[in-house]
């Protein structure tokens, strides 16, 4: 069993202690809490404790958690102290000082020739016939080994052995905060260094909304405002965009949005709440990805408009094929699957010219529409899908009118799209289940399955254009990749938002909020 720290008790015994070393215990006290540099603090305490009890020389060695010396700090009379960063194996394993850590209790040796605990060396040159040690304790454990040696014989007394372990005592506490500081230190560079490497933009703010912190790549961006800390937020960054961003989403623990500075750049923003702290908002552009998704678009657009007055022909001539007289079964099968080619390639083009349009801003004069309502409608035009696929579809209303101000047929195929892919997804004998409500004055509606699920590696990807999954169990029924984004494009017009929760073999949760329309009263 360990010892209890003899600096747990050394305040009451300081009055035992000669009057002249009140004087020695002051200065020590003084350089502990003078400076954080370890080893200088220590040689200067270890120089004056020697000359205070009159030793010849003295160590401090500081220990690992195994024990092993990994440091050492050598001090002789009127010589300044040397730090020794070599482990004294021999000193451990054979000498006093090994004693006193497996005994883990200081002592005295009145005379080095009759006690076996002292270890002579064959090439030791000093006179040392009498020394005391301690060990410096902390929080239970034995950190180091603080000893004094004498040219004389019986040099010390129980006096000496108490004063050098109030001393220890202080030294120990000293050693933990210098390993504290330390550790901090570092930990504090390496984040530094890393948040200074990182391109994207990086803002921390304190709790009463003053910049507290900003990477270089924020002051090239945002600034320059390396003198503007400790301002309020929207005094040192003059980015509207930004700022509407950081009051807008004061409330929430994490929120992420697109925002468009006015030299034109885009960002996707993020903001996170840290206890005790403030918030971190970190900015990473996205303004080479938007320009080329645009090209991208304008191109596919112009292909999928090119391409429907051909696929209009075709159409036609099959139509007036399936009229002939004289074909066979066999005929017909083929005429109908060229028919059913041609109607889906239809609905790509058109899909894409709709998100195209969706994209660009081009939609009808919102309104006030019930989201109930819509939901309802819905349910109703997709129960044969359900039917067939012998899925239970159910609906939950905690309102019985939930208003936003939109767009009824935008909505409605949004829903239809998230319902869509639930029934399709859903093994035969599944539930899907469609809930409307109103939370914190936003309608946020809710479609939840009992299908496969969805790795988190896939679910950043299911809002992407032309984005599909691949998965085994899913494969031949997943579509071209645009009903998830074109639901996500109508929602962004809606200045709502739309997101997932899903485990793989759990089911999905596909869900998207849009703001609460309340009718202004008249005056």
């Amino acid at each position: 069993m360990d010892t209890p720290s003899p600096s747990s008790s050394s305040s009451f015994q300081v009055d035992l202690l000669p009057h002249e070393w009140s004087g020695l215990l002051y200065e020590v006290t003084r350089h502990f809490a003078s400076s954080l540099e370890l080893d200088e603090v220590l040689g200067k305490v270890l120089s004056l404790t020697i000359q205070a009890v009159g030793a010849s020389e003295g160590s401090i060695f500081l220990l690992n958690e195994d024990g092993q010396v990994n440091r050492s700090i050598l001090a002789r009379t009127n010589l300044p102290p040397t730090i020794n960063h070599d482990p004294v194996s021999t000193v451990m394993s054979r000498g006093f000082a090994g004693w006193v850590y497996q005994h883990r209790k200081g002592d005295i040796i009145f005379d080095t020739e009759s006690d076996d605990r002292w270890h002579v060396f064959p090439d030791q040159t000093s006179l040392r016939r009498s020394a005391m040690a301690t060990p410096l304790w902390r929080r239970g454990n034995v950190i180091g080994i603080m000893t004094l040696m004498h040219p004389e014989p019986n040099g010390f007394t129980p006096k000496h052995l108490l004063l050098l372990e109030i001393i220890a005592g202080q030294a120990a506490s000293a050693i933990e905060n210098a390993a504290m500081y330390t550790l901090t230190n570092n930990e504090r560079m390496k984040l530094q260094a890393i948040i200074n490497a990182v391109q994207d933009i990086i803002v921390v703010t304190d709790l009463l909304d003053h910049l507290i912190l900003a990477n270089p790549a924020a002051q090239r961006n945002l600034g320059p405002f390396s003198n503007a800390y400790g301002y309020p937020i929207d005094e040192v960054i003059n980015e509207a965009a930004f700022i509407d961003f950081y009051y807008s989403a004061a409330n929430e623990k994490k929120a992420v949005r697109e925002v468009t500075l006015e030299d034109g750049r885009v960002y996707n923003i993020s903001m996170a709440q840290i206890p005790d702290v403030g918030r971190v908002i970190a900015l990473h552009d996205v303004t080479t990805f938007k320009k080329l998704d645009s090209l991208k678009s304008q191109f596919v657009s112009q292909v999928s408009h090119d391409l429907k007055a051909p696929l209009a022909v075709m159409q036609g001539y099959v139509w007036l094929l399936s009229q002939m007289s004289g074909l066979g079964d066999e005929a017909n099968q083929y005429i109908q699957q060229i028919y059913n080619s041609i109607e889906r390639m239809m609905t790509l083009i058109n899909n894409v010219l709709d998100l195209g349009k969706l994209d660009m801003g081009i939609k009808v004069d919102f309104q006030k529409v019930d989201v109930v309502e819509i939901v309802r409608n819905t349910i109703d035009h997709m129960r044969p899908l359900a039917t067939n696929g012998q899925v239970i579809l159910t609906s939950d209303f905690s309102e019985e009118t939930l208003p936003v101000l939109g767009s009824a047929i935008q909505i409605d195929r949004a829903i239809s799209n998230l319902l869509g892919n639930a029934i399709k997804f859903t093994p035969s004998g599944g539930l899907v289940k469609i809930l409307a409500g109103l939370e914190d004055s936003q309608v946020v509606v809710r479609v939840i399955d009992t299908g496969p699920g969805i790795p988190p590696a896939l679910q950043a990807k299911l809002f992407q254009k032309f984005s599909k999954l691949n998965r085994a169990a899913t494969k031949e029924r997943e579509g071209h990749g645009l009903g998830l984004a074109i639901t996500k494009s109508i929602i962004d017009a809606h200045k709502g938002r739309v997101w997932v929760e899903s485990q793989e073999g759990k089911g999905s949760t596909f869900a998207f909020s849009l703001p609460y329309y309340s009718t202004p009263e008249p005056s």
